[in-house]
C-alpha cells in the first residue's frame, strides 16, 4: 500500500480564485475567498449552477498553472516509491483538459481518478492530500494519514493543514516514515 490521493483543485492549482470569479457572474454578492466555509455557495447558487460552473472551469483546466511547487511535491512522493493517485471530483467529459494540464506542466502521477466519490480509493491508499474537510474527516476513519493545504474552509478542522506544499510534504513523508 505505497499509494497516495492527491487532490487536484486548491491543492496542485488555486481554483478558489478562478471559482470565485465565475460565481460572481452569476451572484456578484459572492463573499471573498477568505471568508469561505465548506459550502459557502449554497446561500448564492444553486447546486446546478455550482456544478456548471465547476465543469466549465475543469473543461478549461489546462488553461491554468499550478502552483509552483507541485511539480516537486508530485516527484518528491515519486521518488520515495509511492504510488500517486490524482483524485478529483470531477466529470469525465474533462479527463481529456486535466491530463493535458498535467503533462503541459510536466506534474507526474501513477493513476488519474475522476469522480464524485474518493471513498473508494481508501483501501488501497496510506494517505490522501486534500482540501475538503469532510473527505479528511472520512479518510482518517480510514486510518488514512490525511493532510492538506490551510484554506478558509478547512481551518477549524482538526487535521494537520500547512501553508505550502513543501511543508505537506516534509509532514507526509515524516508520517509515513512512522514519525522519524
Amino acid at each position: 500500500m505505497k499509494r497516495i490521493i492527491v487532490d487536484i483543485d486548491n491543492t496542485l492549482w488555486d481554483f478558489a480564485s478562478v471559482f470565485q470569479e465565475r460565481i460572481k457572474e452569476v451572484a456578484p454578492e459572492i463573499p471573498p475567498v477568505n471568508e469561505w466555509e465548506w459550502d459557502f455557495y449554497m446561500e448564492y447558487i444553486s447546486i446546478e449552477e455550482l456544478s456548471r460552473i465547476c465543469n466549465e472551469i475543469h473543461r478549461e483546466q489546462d488553461l491554468f498553472t499550478p502552483f509552483p511547487a507541485s511539480r516537486f511535491f508530485l516527484n518528491s512522493l515519486l521518488d520515495e516509491g509511492y504510488q500517486v493517485i490524482i483524485a478529483s471530483h470531477r466529470d469525465e467529459n474533462s479527463r481529456a483538459a486535466t491530463e493535458r494540464f498535467m503533462q503541459k506542466y510536466n506534474l507526474p502521477y501513477t493513476g488519474l481518478h475522476l469522480s464524485n466519490d474518493k471513498t473508494i480509493l481508501f483501501d488501497t491508499c496510506r494517505a490522501i492530500v486534500d482540501d475538503a474537510p469532510h473527505l479528511l474527516d472520512e479518510a482518517k476513519k480510514k486510518g488514512l494519514i490525511c493532510t492538506g493545504l490551510l484554506r478558509p474552509w478547512n481551518k477549524n478542522s482538526e487535521h494537520p493543514l500547512f501553508n505550502s506544499l513543501e511543508e505537506v510534504l516534509d509532514y507526509l513523508l515524516k508520517e509515513l516514515n512512522g514519525g522519524r
